[in-house]
């Protein structure tokens, strides 16, 4: 499947400039002027060193079905459009009030990462996830975190 990305590196200043231009892309600026979706799947990646340090990041949405086997190229050349090969993931899901305070995803990743431990299966340490369904206007809405099959080339 397809997505955009655009890599930030300042978690909030460059992660807000990353959904604006995430936003613009699927509300007609791109090459085809085409509205792509009006709410969206987002997803944060966050690639880290051996001492749990971010070294970078990226914000992406997930193309509809409709745009999946041509997606309109982005005007911004901070977009790219790139396809995601099949992953097993291990999710842990929220939501409510909790979705954007950085305190509950942490949170939800200790639990995550400790339900995966009682049952020894292994994920990629060098990669956090986090999945959430955006629909401007709607409040609280549903937030996952993800980690990677260490077996996983996501």
């Amino acid at each position: 499947s397809s997505g955009i990305n655009a890599e930030y590196g300042d978690r909030k200043k460059g992660k807000t400039e990353a959904y604006w231009r995430l936003f613009k892309y699927i509300n007609k600026a791109n090459e085809q002027g085409v509205r792509i979706a009006k709410s969206a799947y987002m997803i944060n990646r966050w690639f880290l060193d051996y001492n749990r340090k971010v070294v970078s990041a990226e914000m992406a949405l997930y193309i509809p079905s409709a745009f999946q086997d041509n997606p309109p190229k982005p005007t911004n050349d901070k977009v790219t459009v790139e396809t995601w090969g099949d992953a097993v993931t291990y999710n842990r899901a929220f939501g409510g009030d909790q979705t954007n305070n950085p305190d509950a995803v942490k949170k939800h990743f200790k639990l995550l990462r400790k339900a995966l431990a009682e049952e020894n299966i292994t994920y990629s340490p060098n990669l956090k996830i986090t999945f959430e369904f955006v629909k401007p206007g709607c409040g609280s809405q549903r937030t996952e975190v993800m980690l990677v099959d260490a077996e996983s080339s996501w």
